[in-house]
């Protein structure tokens, strides 16, 4: 065939399917990324609820209330494949010289005799004479009529067959597409995380509050006349010195451990981070054949990462939740962060040029399925101290349904005011708050809007300061997914928006939205399934209403 009519017949049939466009079910719809499927593949093999995804560089297509449908069809594609046999484009002409057809003879050329049998085992004509001697005495002989029979009615079998089997790997290719669409919004999910884990990382907030710490000490100590001056001083150098040890121990502890996931040559399982924590917690070598710093072109990426998440799942699932009767055990895990915090000081001046000697865990700290080793594991999600970082509880219902519990975790050291103003109104202590309080805004997998206990329609509420509303903390905290952030109620004359008490639960990266002071930790499948409730106006079709909210001690 001329390769330019390849060409032009490859653009003339669905990408998916492989099936010719028409007008009517297998007409071209254009997806937003200027690729182009039948009608029938973007109902059925290539759509997930009301997104389309391209098989060929997988971005998403946004579908309307009218589905498929409602993509604008390819007209020149489908104009090319209804008038292509038309067009002269330098085919050869066929031959049209007859040809006449060979007639094989009907008789057997040995005994003249007429073809009246067929051998299923040798696959030719047989005559009567030639079924009968010694060659064919063995072999399966019928008729023609009978053999072609059962011919047809075979191939008919196998025919049926393969397209019960063609069905079962379209099936199956689906299933497997679906998959992959499961492993691409995972590897989204987690890029998220890692965005919000450098962009939210605490460290450099903490280092520039301990320097002007340390400044305000040094200032206090050259004006300090008594000695009790001097011995109240000396108290809070201590406290703040003990506070620096743990926080270098257990960042010298995390970066061994992001070594070894980094130079690492074998896969992580459970047991093996568990021993590969507690060597480094004892200081002892970690799996000598493993410790050679692996060069950038013997690092497997795929492998990297896998440790990575292997450590995350880890630290997240095993070593911070600790169900009971199915509630997480937040207590018992912010116990453990005080147990941990008795790790004796370092001396600093002891290993100004040497590694540092690092304290022993404690014995029996280590126990399958239950291990504290979160201050090792930082995460965006469970900080540390808890002191810090409180939670505070959200139970949800649902037309007067209890449909589950939305965990918070508030960033009071990054936005002190924020998050006592949210922790009042969350405990009601002084006699207003969220209990009792709707869902005034649902956008479907963008962000939930509450916090309006006055008029739950987002013209309410009010701060617990005097007031009522104040500029929020400046915390430079990205609006990444499942992050909590105050929404703005009310402009000032330059134009910074103030905050009250309505807040807004992300589901998408939102960069233009400041005012984070949270994060989600448990219940973000619930706001999602929240976030559907709404309309195209982002009204709530159901009644949805904090039943009960606190904080979690």
């Amino acid at each position: 065939m001329d390769p330019v009519v390849s060409e032009f017949e490859e653009l003339m049939v669905c990408g998916y399917c492989r099936q010719k466009f028409n007008d009517s079910e297998l007409s071209p719809k254009l997806l937003s990324c200027k690729h182009y499927f039948c009608l029938q593949c973007t109902r059925t093999s290539l759509t997930k609820g009301h997104e389309l995804y391209c098989v060929y560089c997988w971005k998403k297509t946004e579908l309307g209330d009218l589905g498929p449908e409602s993509l604008p069809t390819y007209t020149p594609v489908l104009c090319l494949a209804k008038n292509f046999s038309q067009l002269n484009i330098g085919i050869k002409p066929p031959d049209k010289t007859p040809i006449t057809p060979k007639i094989g003879s009907e008789n057997c050329h040995t005994h003249a005799m007429p073809l009246v049998l067929w051998c299923h085992t040798c696959g030719t004509s047989l005559c009567r004479a030639c079924a009968a001697t010694a060659e064919h005495a063995t072999h399966k002989v019928k008729s023609q009529t009978e053999a072609k029979e059962h011919l047809v009615a075979e191939m008919q079998i196998d025919l049926a067959s393969m397209n019960k089997m063609l069905s079962e790997i379209q099936r199956l290719a689906k299933q497997q597409r679906e998959f992959l669409l499961k492993i691409l919004e995972a590897c989204v999910t987690l890029k998220t995380h890692v965005e919000a884990d450098l962009t939210n990382n605490a460290s450099h907030f903490e280092i520039g509050e301990t320097r002007d710490l340390l400044a305000k000490l040094r200032l206090n100590l050259s004006m300090a006349e008594t000695l009790s001056d001097v011995h109240s001083i000396n108290a809070n150098v201590n406290m703040e010195k003990h506070r620096l040890q743990l926080r270098y121990h257990e960042m010298y502890l995390q970066c061994q451990l992001d070594d070894l996931i980094r130079n690492s040559s074998v896969i992580f399982d459970f047991q093996l981070l568990k021993q590969a924590l507690s060597s480094i917690q004892n200081g002892e070598a970690l799996f000598p054949g493993n410790s050679r710093l692996l060069t950038p072109s013997q690092q497997n990426p795929i492998l990297f990462l896998a440790n990575y998440c292997m450590s995350q799942l880890y630290s997240r699932h095993v070593l911070s939740k600790q169900p009971i009767n199915g509630v997480l055990d937040y207590q018992n895990h912010n116990q453990n962060h005080q147990t941990l915090n008795t790790v004796p000081p370092l001396n600093y001046l002891a290993h100004a040029h040497n590694p540092p000697q690092l304290v022993a865990t404690p014995k029996n700290i280590y126990q399958d399925n239950n291990l504290m080793m979160q201050p090792m594991m930082p995460s965006p999600q469970l900080r540390q101290p808890s002191n810090v970082c409180p939670l505070y509880f959200f139970n949800i219902e649902v037309n007067g349904t209890q449909m589950g519990r939305i965990v918070i975790e508030v960033r009071a050291d990054a936005a002190p005011k924020m998050a006592k103003n949210f922790a009042v109104l969350t405990t009601g202590e002084m006699g207003m708050g969220y209990k009792g309080c709707q869902i005034f805004q649902c956008w479907e997998g963008e962000s939930v809007i509450t916090g309006d206990f006055e008029l739950n329609n987002g013209r309410g509420g009010r701060s617990i300061f005097e007031e009522s509303y104040f500029l929020p903390d400046d915390t430079k905290l990205v609006a990444s997914r499942g992050t909590v952030g105050m929404r703005r109620t009310q402009k000032r004359h330059d134009n910074l928006g103030m905050v009250g008490s309505q807040f807004r639960i992300i589901l998408q990266e939102m960069r233009g939205f400041t005012g984070i002071f949270g994060h989600v930790v448990e219940g973000i499948e619930l706001v999602e399934k929240i976030s559907t409730y709404g309309d195209t106006a982002g009204k709530p079709t159901k009644n949805i209403v904090i039943s009960k909210c606190g904080k979690l001690q």
